[in-house]
């Protein structure tokens, strides 16, 4: 087993390329740029290279030894880095942003972050997404579960070399080849699927890293001519560069497209290998962009979180020309300050085999800084939230009541709405958060009971998307005192409708939601009558379709017209502008126009009984995100728990006047 550890100043040259590419095309075009499956294969290579060179040389590995040398190197800027986030992150960004971002610095600390966008179903690709200062430690945090996986992976070769007495590079190439080949059959499939879970999972980037693997094997033994050496590493770095621009970046990573880049880095190390007069290894491993190359980290670690408090501080979502290079260029002196300074006094103290406590003790102190910074800020959070639970019943937080004629207006003052914005974002329906709305894949019906369930008079499902799923709450605020048992049957995404979408599982639950409505028995189904967007001016005949598939079930149905559609998130809106700032609000007659879709049918089917509600939450002229001391909606079109409990008495009039007449 012979292994060929030698310094490549390529290598370094192409890190720093990889890091601006992620930077400049953050900054200027919110695209995937290639830079960071650069990352991947190089950390393959180089990961790959220690652990077998490791073992050839002492005929061991050790977990502990590995591990503790790889934290001494990435901890010391990225708790620096965490540790500026936490505490400008208080002074800096909106109050609503500030319990998503404490439990992302925390992911970020313990390297899941990746999984964390992926279960908040973040889309790093959507621009109307508010991200987080932490958000580009996903990729961290999958290069630290590769170097765990990884270990695993070499030691399962060591012990099969000793056990077969097979040769141990042909055994680490046929693993590494198994590894490629369900990694990339894997990440081509979810990428297809769900795209954005996939932009995060694990398990659909280990191809890349195996890459690095493959490449050590057999860098060593590729022998180019000079031209030619030349000429792929050109090409390489040029294929690099322009990964954003020539590719589907958007809704295709990290599928097969990201053999683009990975290739790119691929062929720039083997042209690395076979030096050539002109070659691109020349311009990588020069002393400017090798002393870059020791930058690159901290470049990729400080260039993010200073771009998110930019836009919050120049209150945009675009960057000029001038202010995007004063960013790169901030990022990289306060990389070189907290490389100098914090990184390199700590390696110099944790040297050799001196894994020690006390060596450790400077990256102790900085995480226990960091993680009482965290809980700090979160106490503070905790201490400034008003109760929504205390003050919801409160009259003078009527919500939509505020409109209904009975109510005293004279009476009515304005008081700083609720929920709280450290708590807007979470207060919603809880069959959002628990597995009772289905999610995108699934396609078998699933019916979450709430109210009662014994000895019940009547029984009442809300049915169909996320839209539909917020109207459960005010549904079982009455469940009990009206002996009503009430089902949530929403599928994120998913109306309830007929019509063909390009989601087959959408379709698939649509088939077949009506036969499960009729065989539990169901009296009255509350769904929505239309769609809330301007364009749509009809209701869909999906909808009709549905209602008469229930109509012949002898279910029926009250049918409420969608609530509106903001341009903006409105808890970001109001902390930032606040809740009498027009661009929070939008033009009653843009979303609702009259006469409504559901009145212009000529022949509604007759077992829907169609409610509007829309004075009660829009005057004349506007509908607002704050009504009744009540915050609306927590993002652009869901309302919160709170606000959606406020219709409580609207809904249960109407559901027992249908119940009652049947």
């Amino acid at each position: 087993m012979e292994i060929k550890k030698q310094y490549r100043p390529e290598i370094e040259g192409l890190r720093v390329v990889a890091a601006l590419l992620v930077a400049i095309y953050h900054i200027w075009m919110m695209r995937v740029s290639g830079g960071v499956d650069v990352f991947f294969v190089v950390s393959g290579f180089l990961i790959t290279t220690s652990l077998v060179s490791k073992y050839a040389r002492d005929g061991y590995i050790r977990f502990t030894t590995f591990v503790l040398g790889l934290l001494k190197r990435l901890l010391p800027n990225a708790l620096l880095v965490l540790l500026f986030v936490t505490v400008a992150g208080y002074f800096i960004l909106p109050e609503v942003r500030h319990f998503d971002t404490m439990k992302e610095i925390v992911a970020a600390l313990f390297y899941y972050e990746n999984w964390q966008l992926a279960f908040i179903g973040t889309d790093y690709l959507e621009q109307t997404n508010e991200k987080s200062p932490v958000q580009h430690f996903w990729a961290m945090s999958i290069q630290g579960q590769f170097y765990v996986i990884w270990f695993g992976v070499i030691s399962l070769v060591i012990l099969l070399h000793r056990k077969l007495k097979r040769n141990f590079n042909k055994l680490f190439l046929l693993v590494l080849i198994a590894l490629f080949a369900g990694s990339f059959a894997f990440s081509i499939y979810l990428t297809n699927v769900d795209q954005p879970w996939a932009y995060f999972d694990t398990r659909t980037r280990v191809w890349e890293f195996a890459v690095g693997g493959l490449l050590m094997l057999a860098i060593f033994k590729i022998r180019l001519p000079g031209l030619v050496s030349g000429i792929v590493g050109w090409t390489g770095l040029m294929a690099l560069i322009s990964t954003g621009l020539l590719l589907d970046v958007e809704g295709s990573f990290p599928g097969y497209v990201a053999l683009w880049p990975v290739m790119a880095a691929v062929l720039v190390m083997v042209a690395g290998q076979n030096p050539s007069r002109f070659g691109v290894e020349k311009f990588l491993g020069s002393k400017p962009m090798v002393a870059l190359g020791g930058l690159s980290y901290g470049l990729y670690l400080w260039h993010w979180p200073l771009l998110s408090f930019y836009y919050v501080l120049a209150g945009t979502k675009e960057v000029g020309v001038v202010h995007g290079i004063m960013i790169i260029l901030l990022s990289l002196g306060l990389s070189y300050l907290s490389t100098t300074f914090v990184e390199r006094p700590i390696n110099r103290r944790i040297t050799g085999g001196n894994f020690t406590l006390r060596a450790f003790r400077p990256i102790l102190a900085m995480a226990g800084a960091l993680l009482v910074a965290v809980a700090a800020w979160y106490s503070i959070s905790q201490y400034q939230s008003i109760s929504t639970a205390n003050l919801a019943e409160d009259p003078d937080y009527p919500g939509v009541m505020v409109n209904a004629e009975e109510f005293d207006k004279e009476s009515f003052t304005e008081k700083d709405p609720i929920p709280a914005m450290s708590e807007v974002k979470e207060d919603k329906e809880i069959s959002f958060t628990n597995g009772c709305q289905q999610t995108s894949e699934e396609a078998e019906v699933e019916l979450c009971e709430y109210g009662v369930t014994e000895n019940l008079d009547h029984i009442v499902a809300v049915v169909g998307g996320s839209k539909s799923t917020h109207w459960t709450s005010p549904v079982k605020k009455f469940a009990e005192e009206e002996n009503i048992k009430v089902l949530n049957v929403t599928k994120s995404g998913c109306r309830f409708s007929l019509d063909e979408v390009e989601a087959e599982d959408c379709n698939e639950w649509n088939e077949n939601v009506a036969d499960a409505l009729a065989d539990a028995d169901v009296d009255l189904v509350v769904t929505l009558a239309d769609i809330g967007w301007p364009k749509e001016t009809e209701v869909p005949e999906g909808f009709i379709e549905q209602f008469e598939r229930l109509k012949e079930r002898d279910i029926e149905v009250l049918a409420i017209r969608d609530t509106p559609y903001f341009g903006e998130d409105i808890p970001e809106c109001i902390s930032a502008k606040g809740a009498d700032h027009p661009d929070c609000a939008v033009n009653t007659d843009y979303v609702y126009p009259s006469p409504s879709p559901w009145e212009k049918l000529e022949n509604p089917p007759e077992n829907v009984h169609y409610v509007d509600y829309h004075e009660y939450y829009c005057d004349e002229d506007k509908c607002r995100p704050v009504v009744g001391n009540i915050i609306g909606y927590y993002d652009h079109d869901h309302m919160t728990q709170t606000f959606a409990e406020s219709f409580t008495p609207l809904l249960r009039k109407d559901i027992m006047k249908v119940l009652e007449s049947e």
